[in-house]
């Protein structure tokens, strides 16, 4: 696939299903021509009011007598869209396809930086669908996977991490993850690579000045200077990595684990927390065999909760399969509920060796109602002690992770911003060790680092990266 495909595109940019409304969007340099074959002349008859809806009647695109006896390869696909094999004479030249709204806007106005006409139909499976065919057979090509944001980039409209932002929004199902997205949309991580790029631009422009002289006559900048750039520049990357894992928090969730020894209560605790019967409870010990998963969310962020079974030396069969699985989920846990019944003797002093050295640890008293203890949250799943306590104490540590700076800063960082980021971070550090390094090597170095930061932001892009960032894309945005 080319940088920016040719020709005008057609997509339905609304989810299938029965609504209300569904909007078809056409966008490129024959928009308007591919519009004004379905709808009566005067609905976009120049000079086109752009930005401006009018209501009108869709048709059928009349053909020429050459094209109805030997329908076209547009044509033929146009009508296998539709859902129909054949020409039957319901899609004969100026049939009446469905009332809309049309919605012109001219470039470089609109969302693609292109001519774009919208049609705001009914909503439903055949409406979108026959108007589609319609503009197909019109002319106008199916887009590709986010083909309709690729072409926003390409044309200036958005930068790469802002693409990438608006397929979050997308897809966001709360209300934290869908703010960091909308504020990495309004510029917030260009700033942040901005204020990084900057300096380290003007740096490099000072190095290739001065190798432009002999050595006798080159100035080039101080080396306390250059350190100085390169030193805030690399703290400044490792600020922006930090935010990585609350990124991968605010899309997959939160990941807290409960554990602790057979019958101290987890099933008990797990319902409670999710306020739902989600696990079985049983008196006998060892009755979690597997690792139960749900969600819970609080204050707009996603937790995913995870109750494993008994972790113990002596278990053999079903039950050691079942602790293998929950050592597993433990060394991937955000958070750690580590319980404890209230009528047991605590915890060891050590922290527990299968506990990932990057995740919180909670120590939480169960059965409370047993007796009181200090030292931990205690909670009871029988009278509901604590389990509010216990909620704000899960939302108060994710805060704290970095969750709430990463939407106030606009940062919403994938595992492709990280790789590159890493990238310009190696290269910092490489031009820090290089001590007594000729301008030339340090040019190189930084003009490296430059261009790992740039392909984050999409200013430096190749095609193949296009093609893998916009692929995740649905079709129609």
């Amino acid at each position: 696939m080319s940088i920016l495909r040719s020709g005008t595109i057609i997509g339905v940019a609304t989810p299938a299903g029965r609504g209300g409304l569904a909007v078809v969007r056409i966008s490129g340099p024959e928009a308007l021509a591919v519009a004004r074959q379905l709808l009566p002349a005067a609905a976009l008859a120049d000079p086109v009011d752009s930005h401006r809806a009018r209501l009108a009647m869709v048709q059928w695109p009349q053909l020429s007598p050459m094209d109805q006896q030997t329908p076209g390869k547009a044509e033929s696909s146009a009508r296998e869209v539709a859902g129909v094999e054949k020409s039957p004479d319901e899609l004969a030249g100026g049939a009446a396809l469905d009332q809309v709204l049309v919605l012109p806007m001219l470039a470089p106005a609109s969302y693609t930086g292109e001519d774009v006409v919208e049609f705001h139909c009914h909503g439903g499976l055949m409406p979108a669908r026959l108007i589609m065919a319609a503009c197909q057979a019109a002319g106008a090509r199916a887009a590709g996977p986010g083909e309709f944001t690729r072409r926003a980039f390409v044309n200036g409209r958005l930068s790469l991490a802002q693409a990438e932002a608006v397929a979050d929004l997308i897809a966001a199902e709360h209300t934290a993850t869908a703010r960091a997205a909308l504020a990495q949309l309004r510029g917030g991580l260009n700033r942040e690579l901005a204020a990084i790029e900057n300096p380290l631009r003007e740096l490099l422009a000072r190095l290739e000045g001065s190798l432009e002289f002999s050595e006798a006559e080159a100035i080039g900048p101080p080396p306390q200077d250059v350190r100085a750039t390169l030193l805030a520049a690399r703290r400044d990357v490792e600020r922006l990595l930090s935010f990585g894992v609350a990124g991968r928090q605010l899309r997959e969730g939160v990941q807290v684990v409960l554990t602790g020894p057979p019958n101290a209560g987890k099933s008990s605790l797990f319902n409670a927390l999710l306020g739902q019967p989600r696990a079985l409870i049983d008196a006998e010990p060892g009755t979690t065999r597997d690792v139960i998963t749900a969600s819970l969310e609080l204050g707009g962020v996603l937790f995913v909760l995870h109750d494993t079974a008994g972790l113990r030396d002596e278990a053999s069969g079903v039950e050691a399969l079942g602790i293998d699985l929950a050592r597993e989920r433990l060394a991937a846990a955000d958070i750690v509920l580590d319980l404890r019944r209230a009528d047991s003797a605590g915890w060891a002093q050590a922290r527990e060796a299968g506990f990932p050295s990057s995740a919180t640890v909670l120590k939480v008293w169960t059965m409370a109602d047993l007796r009181a203890n200090k030292g931990g949250i205690a909670t009871s799943a029988k009278t509901g002690e604590g389990i509010a306590e216990l909620r704000s104490r899960l939302l108060a540590e994710v805060s704290r992770g970095g969750v709430e700076q990463s939407i106030a800063q606009g940062v919403l960082l994938n595992q492709r911003h990280q790789d590159r980021l890493r990238a310009c971070l190696g290269e910092l550090v490489e031009l820090l060790a290089e001590t007594h390094a000729g301008d030339e090597v340090v040019a190189a170095l930084l003009g490296a680092a430059l261009q790992d930061l740039g392909a984050v932001s999409g200013r430096v892009f190749s095609e193949q990266m296009l093609d893998e960032v916009f692929s995740r894309f649905c079709v129609g945005k």
